[in-house]
């Protein structure tokens, strides 16, 4: 098939962290490199409208999925496509925008995963699962400061849209190569020092990871983490996750700056071994209250992400040469 781009479908519910995930990845593949998108902007009604229907921005009805297949297809062959722009702050449409793919494109939003020619098109799905009392708080945290609604609107939303977040967000979930999920330790633990749980399909081609994984746990063997009831800052184990078989790997809020820098140092040294080079310069950078925030968990979640993301680009690169030999 004449597919010319690599397709990362980064899937979640509301202020579930999908932009803050798709900046960092951006910034390790390079900006000249990348080309993002909402998947949101294919809503069928502005604001108004759905108010007056009854229904919600997650109601697949509400949204042209018809045209997302047609342009991640087209995306997919490397061909431009004129994209919608819904423009969450007022709640209405813009004028659509040209967009040509590079070689990654990164698709964000509610419903990327949501049929099959939609998922057949995505060469990686990530979703994007913290637990429900912390999405709700950076909601209310970004919906007040960005999108001029009050705590108890913004609670109300949530509120009424829980019903279609089960149907049609969280099925997602099951399709996904990786879910990551960010969750205190806590009730009062800093955004930056967050746990990040992030579970892999087995499928995924892990050997080197795991070696990498298992290499630095033992050169940082009684880090401070460790005081903590001995929970290490950083393990992998084969369980369970949702029902499916799953590698999970644990990285503890607590993490420091020295294990981070060499879990980067590896996975970079492995990456250019095939010739890949990332930009770590940014990653792991978040904006709370619109100031800048470093969250190690953050970026190794980034990296990992990436990681496995050039791991499938090279799996297709050899596929698609024993095809043509």
């Amino acid at each position: 098939m004449d597919y010319k781009t690599i397709l990362l479908g980064i899937i979640g519910d509301s202020a579930a962290g999908k932009t803050t995930l798709t900046r960092g990845i951006v910034e390790l593949l390079g900006q000249e490199n990348v080309t993002a998108i909402c998947s949101d902007d294919y809503h069928k009604y502005n604001r108004k409208q759905r108010k007056e229907y009854g229904i919600t921005a997650l109601n697949p009805a509400c949204n042209y999925i018809d045209i997302m297949e047609q342009h991640f297809l087209a995306l997919k062959r490397g061909k431009p496509i004129l994209k919608p722009n819904y423009n969450h702050s007022t709640g209405d449409f813009d004028p659509p925008t040209y967009i040509k793919p590079k070689r990654f494109v990164i698709i964000e939003g509610l419903l990327g995963a949501h049929t099959q020619k939609l998922r057949d098109l995505l060469d990686v799905i990530v979703y994007l699962d913290p637990p429900e009392s912390l999405r709700a708080e950076w909601k209310v945290q970004r919906d007040t400061a960005k999108r001029g609604y009050t705590r108890e609107q913004v609670l109300a939303a949530l509120k009424a849209r829980e019903e279609d977040s089960e149907a049609y967000i969280r099925t997602q979930k099951k399709y996904a190569d990786f879910i990551v999920r960010f969750y205190p330790k806590r009730k009062k633990t800093s955004d930056a020092r967050l746990n990040a749980k992030i579970a892999m399909n087995p499928a995924q081609p892990s050997e080197e990871f795991n070696e990498i994984i298992e290499t630095i746990t033992k050169a940082f063997e009684g880090y401070p983490c460790e005081r903590e009831g001995g929970i290490p800052c950083l393990s992998i184990s084969l369980e369970k996750w949702h029902g499916q078989p799953m590698e999970i790997l644990d990285i503890h809020g607590e993490i420091g700056e020295d294990m981070t820098e060499q879990l980067k140092t590896m996975l970079g040294e492995a990456l250019e071994k095939k010739n890949v080079y990332l930009n770590m310069d940014k990653v792991g950078l978040f904006i709370k209250e619109d100031v800048p925030m470093l969250s190690f968990p953050l970026a190794l979640a980034q990296l990992t992400i990436t990681y496995f993301l050039m791991q499938n680009l090279a799996k297709i690169a050899e596929e698609a040469k024993s095809t043509v030999s």
